[in-house]
């Protein structure tokens, strides 16, 4: 049952994260660059490390500005496409979550990543 809940938790995390997308979409595609100035989580709604990663942000950062963007959306892809290339990630190796903020990045997403998160995200709080 606590699993439930955490699955609840994680999916509302995503859709709300959806209500707020079309904003952040417009934004981005407004500035058409990724803004050091923010965190950007590129998220895929099937990918399980996606809801491990927000799981984890929402709970421990329930204040943080993050820009949710769901790369199922053509402008949020060719957004999630800048961020690759910022880091110069080879496109036939990328994958979801990909977490950009500042000059750091996180793709993909374990329990290692959550110190690495911890560490970057400090002067976004």
């Amino acid at each position: 049952m606590k699993n439930f809940f955490k699955v609840l938790m994680v999916l509302g995390t995503l859709l709300l994260g959806a209500c707020q997308q079309e904003e952040a979409s417009a934004v981005a595609s407004q500035t058409n660059d990724i803004s050091d100035q923010k965190v950007y989580f590129f998220y895929q709604t099937t990918c399980p490390h996606c809801h491990h990663a927000a799981a984890y942000i929402t709970q421990k950062y329930p204040n943080l500005k993050m820009v949710n963007l769901d790369v199922r959306t053509k402008q949020n892809f060719d957004l999630f496409l800048k961020c690759a290339k910022k880091f110069n990630l080879p496109q036939n190796s990328l994958g979801t979550p990909l977490i950009c903020m500042g000059n750091h990045y996180i793709m993909g997403w374990s329990d290692a990543d959550e110190n690495k998160f911890d560490i970057y995200v400090r002067r976004f709080k």
